[in-house]
């Protein structure tokens, strides 16, 4: 999703106890996987011709320059899912390219980091999101959330639930092909605070609410799958409250109006937002929890 603020329930940062850098030797050789989360589509500068819209100041490059590390693959791709991850080609975003071959051909025996950010398009998330814009106040528009648990069942979380097992299935494979780097999970992002600051945001209070919930029950669902799948999970949403997208000033991810902080795709990170995602990942790889 590649790519919503307040935290509606409590959040999880860290799922397993963090380990100190020098034990791992985790700079030796890091590969980033994920979506356009991960690669920060339209944040300058960008990869040259790079089909993908993976910036040079995505969370993994800033990631990689603040370890020092020593071999570095950025292969995360807009618009990736799992199955990109794990075994199909993804299609080129610019017409002419060839196709993106499975990121997890990156890795190898010697990997030593990897970092990814995936699930939010094997659900459709970032779509789901965009239902929940409405310039005009009700009634003019349509609730997301109405429309999404219309009958008591919520379809939302549902499809949110379905994750699992691919999150599951890919942190699986990343192990086989690299069995002793230490692999990383993230979150998506507090994209925006509870009740939403409509109109600043054309989102209405309630389906902010919601909008973020999902994103929040992803967070929770990737945790959990991260520890049934020895991994490691880091949080981003916690770390974000205040620098939602109601927050033009500082905010870390965008909704449909951009601030000031760089990066002007809806539903996105900025610029500020990968500053700080790498920060967060850097200070919980080397054992810092000041963030």
């Amino acid at each position: 999703m590649a790519a919503l603020s307040l935290v509606l329930t409590a959040g999880f940062w860290l799922a397993t106890a963090p380990r100190a850098l020098a034990e791992d030797n985790v700079a030796d050789e890091y590969v980033a996987l994920g979506d356009s989360f991960a690669a920060g589509p339209l944040i300058l500068p960008q990869e040259e011709l790079d089909p993908c819209f993976r910036s040079t100041v995505d969370y993994p490059h800033v990631l990689a320059k603040s370890l020092g590390v020593k071999t570095f693959r950025d292969v995360t791709c807009s618009g990736a899912t799992t199955a990109n991850i794990l075994s199909t080609p993804q299609r080129a975003n610019l017409p002419g390219l060839p196709a993106k071959p499975p990121q997890i051909q990156a890795l190898t025996r010697h990997t030593t980091l990897v970092t990814v950010t995936i699930g939010a398009n094997d659900i459709g998330l970032a779509q789901l999101a965009l239902t929940c814009l409405n310039v005009l106040p009700p009634p003019a528009g349509k609730s997301c959330k109405a429309t999404q648990t219309a009958g008591g069942t919520d379809r939302g979380a549902r499809a949110v639930d379905s994750v699992a097992d691919k999150l599951g299935d890919t942190l699986d494979a990343i192990h086989d092909q690299a069995p002793t780097a230490r692999v990383v999970i993230t979150s998506y992002a507090n994209y925006i605070r509870r009740g939403g600051c409509y109109p600043e945001q054309p989102v209405w209070p309630e389906d902010a609410t919601y909008m973020q919930g999902l994103v929040n029950r992803l967070g929770r669902v990737t945790a959990r799958v991260a520890a049934e799948h020895h991994a490691d999970y880091v949080d981003f949403i916690t770390p974000g409250t205040g620098h939602d997208g109601c927050n033009l000033t500082s905010n870390w991810a965008n909704i449909l109006v951009p601030g000031t902080t760089l990066g002007i795709v809806p539903l996105h990170p900025t610029a500020l937002g990968e500053q700080s995602f790498a920060r967060i990942l850097r200070d919980y790889l080397t054992g810092q929890h000041d963030t």
